[in-house]
């Protein structure tokens, strides 16, 4: 069956009960049952019609959804395996998020928490890969769809599928990008600094060594040294390093000179630096600040898993799949911009094991995780034909 034909018979409404559902079920870590719900209905989902799916434990009760078409021709040049990834949880829904698991549409918008961040693109892969059953067609190379757990608390989903040594020739995650083609986002460390001095009591501060007021002096020393020197370093098409002080405390209580300051730093990192460089620039001022007094002291730990790889994500623009991707989308009249993100996503931790991915998905990352988080209907219809336009590509297909 010819693409277009495939195309012309989409149900839109199908497509957006698919989203729908996905959104009504609550899938965060604030819920003692986390992905468990949303695993099981797309696990049933895939097996009610006749795919090869499987659960992968990646912690108790917490399973990725792998389903597996298999190629029926592996000797062409052209056809080679794709993979399609979204992640299952979202972050919980805000205080003041209305009715976050009833999703809703209103003025073309899909609203409801994952409808960004990324129900939509999941919904959307789920039902491109039924599409392509119903069609009839057979495809030549492999295709992949994979449910990730927990990617909003660590990325352990992915990581511990490519750890078992999952392999794709080509990857695309779902994650918001308004329809571009995204090739690069920064990494993210996020870690804890802690300084200790010397308790004393609050009527004599000179007797005692103030940890919180050396931390401010860390401060205000990486906000006139530190910050403007990473400025001037660039990723292409990504832009430059940032620094957020994301959380401070201090002190036990008002009336004794803190002995101890703790503070999280958010490290938005690029592909030509390192973390024992980011780790060393800290220790740097620090060393400035302590030496000042024996009495105090510093560590820097690391808020990630030991593991997983939080690293930036940059696919070259002349990239086999970049290139395909962008004629493919050129010869079907649509927009072929490519583009960077702010946020870190799993593409990261493919691209670190030696699987080529472009990020490309429904959404605006700015609606990401904010209380009135929606999705353009149309963006969802035409994610749809994006993936099957995708999987004719690098798969192929035949009657």
């Amino acid at each position: 069956m010819e693409l277009n034909s495939i195309i012309k018979k989409i149900k839109k409404q199908e497509i957006l009960d698919e989203v729908k559902n996905l959104i009504s079920i609550p899938s965060h870590s604030k819920i003692s049952d986390q992905e468990t719900r949303i695993g099981e209905f797309i696990y049933k989902r895939f097996k009610e019609n006749g795919f090869i799916v499987d659960l992968q434990e990646v912690e108790s009760n917490r399973n990725n959804v792998i389903v597996k078409i298999i190629g029926e021709r592996n000797d062409s040049k052209n056809s080679r395996s794709l993979a399609l990834i979204g992640h299952m949880d979202t972050v919980p829904p805000g205080i003041e998020m209305p009715d976050p698991y009833k999703p809703k549409i209103t003025n073309g918008k899909l609203l409801g928490r994952g409808a960004t961040d990324m129900k939509a693109a999941v919904g959307a892969m789920i039902q491109t890969l039924l599409i392509i059953k119903k069609s009839g067609v057979k495809l030549k190379g492999d295709l992949y769809f994979i449910g990730v757990v927990g990617e909003e608390t660590g990325g352990i989903g992915t990581n511990y599928l490519v750890k078992n040594g999952f392999k794709s020739n080509f990857a695309v995650v779902g994650e918001p990008t308004n329809l571009n083609i995204c090739t690069s986002h920064k990494g993210d460390y996020e870690l804890c600094i802690t300084i200790r001095g010397k308790s004393a009591h609050g009527s004599m501060p000179e007797k005692g060594v103030n940890a919180i007021v050396a931390m401010a002096e860390f401060i205000v020393k990486v906000k006139e040294l530190l910050i403007p020197e990473i400025k001037k370093r660039i990723q292409e098409n990504t832009g430059f390093p940032t620094i957020n002080f994301g959380l401070i405390q201090g002190g036990n209580k008002v009336n004794v000179v803190a002995d101890i300051c703790k503070l999280e730093i958010d490290r938005r990192w690029i592909i030509s630096e390192s973390i024992p460089q980011i780790n060393c620039e800290f220790r740097n001022i620090l060393d400035q600040i302590c030496k000042k007094n024996p009495l105090l002291s510093y560590e820097i730990t690391s808020m990630h898993p030991i593991d997983s790889c939080f690293g930036p994500f940059s696919i070259p623009r002349n990239h086999e799949l970049v290139v395909r991707t962008k004629r493919v989308l050129s010869n079907m009249g649509y927009d072929t911009s490519t583009i960077s993100i702010n946020a870190w996503t799993d593409a990261a931790t493919l691209m670190n094991a030696g699987i080529p991915t472009i990020i490309l998905g429904p959404g605006d990352i700015e609606q990401a995780h904010t209380n009135e988080e929606w999705v353009e209907v149309q963006q969802i219809i035409k994610t749809v034909i994006f993936y099957l336009i995708l999987i004719k590509e690098f798969c192929d297909w035949y009657n």
